[in-house]
């Protein structure tokens, strides 16, 4: 399923949707986390439940999206080589009128010591019951270790969970001007990223073991900035933080000042 999502940063890549806003949810994975696919599955088929909406393609292991059979996607579900999950609502327009993997409402990957990334129409779902609804997922955030919730246009949306620029018309290319998607690729190409948070959104979420990974003045920083802005809470073992526009902005000039954000680290 990654690669087919991939796909879509091609060079001369099909129309786009239009730039409807989506809400995104990302968790990242901690080192070494256990991959098991039949559960993982039973997580994201319960997301789609609880939104309401059907499977209708998903991820096939050559690269493909293709339409949805249950045998067919047992038989990659239980494959010794899978080390992702990735499942799509049904298209919004006809195929080959746009990228064929954000072609629709809803989606849904789990990929193999990497990430979790659950996406919707903000139409159709505001960010903060996105979250909430995914946390009463049980298990679902059992491998994450770091938690986030933005608002994008999806295509854009979708490759910077990834970790790679993907342009549309809301993000057209500007060249001298480094990607944040990328720069966090980077950092975590270099095995840097317990130093770093990645940016400040709406809905931040942390682990005790994520917190301490910190170092010691990164860790200061940061629970001065959750003290300042926003509110904060505590939830089975996790530390949420929830930001109003305003205070995201102060709060990540304040973490941005400490150099720990890796969105802005160039490199």
């Amino acid at each position: 399923m990654l690669h087919s999502v991939q796909k879509c940063a091609c060079r001369n890549p099909p129309p786009a949707l239009p730039m409807d806003q989506y809400h995104f949810l990302v968790g990242e994975l901690k080192n070494n986390s256990p991959f098991n696919p039949a559960a993982a599955s039973a997580q994201l088929f319960a997301w789609f439940a609880q939104i309401g909406e059907p499977v209708e393609r998903y991820g096939n292991k050559r690269g493909k999206i293709v339409k949805f059979s249950q045998r067919n996607y047992e038989k990659m579900l239980f494959a010794p080589d899978t080390d992702g999950i990735g499942l799509l609502s049904p298209r919004i327009v006809p195929p080959d009128e746009a990228y064929e993997a954000v072609n629709c409402d809803a989606q849904a990957m789990y990929l193999s010591g990497s990430e979790l990334v659950l996406s919707i129409c903000a139409r159709k779902l505001a960010l903060a019951p996105l979250f909430d609804g995914a946390r009463a997922i049980p298990g679902l955030f059992e491998h994450c270790e770091y938690v986030y919730c933005y608002a994008e246009t999806q295509g854009y949306g979708t490759g910077y969970a990834l970790g790679y620029r993907q342009l549309d018309e809301a993000h057209p290319m500007t060249f001298g001007i480094p990607c944040p998607a990328n720069n966090w690729s980077a950092i975590k190409r270099r095995g840097l990223q317990d130093a770093h948070l990645r940016d400040v959104y709406p809905i931040n979420g942390f682990t005790q073991t994520k917190l301490d990974a910190l170092p010691p003045e990164r860790q200061q920083a940061l629970r001065g900035a959750m003290q300042a802005h926003g509110r904060c809470e505590e939830h089975a073992g996790w530390i949420f933080w929830y930001l109003q526009p305003g205070e995201q902005e102060a709060a990540r000039a304040a973490l941005n000042a400490h150099a720990m954000l890796g969105a802005y680290i160039n490199n």
